[in-house]
């Protein structure tokens, strides 16, 4: 049975690997998130040494505008009291999509040597873990150990099980919904060449850039808000000690 060309010209879910103490890492995935790690702290660095209360340069404009919209996100939501939250809210918007932005750049190797990192379930995986601890650890910090272990009981003594699913599934459906939506950018490129005839579409090569420019340039940004809003919603929760 032929396979038709191209549903075999594009590789999904590949990776550079290697094997280190018995398990494998994905090295592109790593090297992105470096990357991108690195790219934030240095726009951090840059911007804290150009700041002037005069007029503002583009990248301290650009800085600006995040940090109110994400104020004014928090401060609606948990008043005052929520202020400590915004710079990891920043931080978390302006990472993932830095990282989202890595795919855009052409590096010549297949697998891509800077591939989006948010397209791997550890990724997304480890960034929601790291918010959910820091919900609760905040809870108890905020409100004392006895009222939070006293959320899990309310408002009736029996939903404690399902409480307790709840607060397991908080990383799990955030760490599901970024990386979902990363990842299905390129199985709609695999399923767009399989399904309709060659001649009715552009090249692959071309089909591929553009996807990623729409892919990085609209989904990205879409997911890194999403993810940032619903790490400031658990939060809510943790310093007004509502359920």
């Amino acid at each position: 049975m032929s396979v038709p060309l191209l549903a075999v010209a594009i590789t999904v879910g590949t990776h550079i690997t290697r094997h280190l103490f018995g398990m494998t890492f994905n090295v592109d995935d790593l090297l992105s998130a470096v990357v991108a790690a690195v790219i934030l702290l240095g726009l951090g660095f840059y911007v804290r040494a150009r700041a002037t209360s005069g007029v503002p340069g583009r990248m301290q404009l650009a800085f600006e505008t995040v940090v109110t919209g994400v104020e004014g996100q928090v401060e609606s939501s948990m008043g005052p009291a929520g202020r400590p939250i915004v710079p990891l809210a920043v931080t978390l918007f302006l990472y993932i999509l830095i990282a989202n932005w890595l795919e855009l750049i052409p590096t010549g190797h297949d697998p891509q040597y800077l591939p989006a990192p948010t397209g791997d379930i550890n990724f997304p995986a480890a960034m929601a873990i790291l918010v959910i601890v820091l919900v609760h650890a905040t809870w108890i910090r905020k409100q004392g150990l006895k009222r939070y272990i006293g959320h899990y009981f309310r408002p009736f003594k029996g939903l404690f099980p399902i409480n307790v699913i709840e607060e397991i599934t908080k990383p799990i459906t955030l760490s599901l919904r970024l990386f979902g939506n990363i990842f299905s950018g390129s199985l709609m490129l695999l399923l767009i060449a399989a399904l309709l005839p060659a001649k009715y579409i552009v090249p692959i090569p071309l089909l591929d850039v553009v996807w990623k420019l729409f892919d990085g340039l609209f989904v990205g940004p879409v997911q890194a808000f999403i993810f940032s809003l619903l790490s400031i919603l658990y939060f809510e929760s943790a310093i007004a000690g509502g359920h």
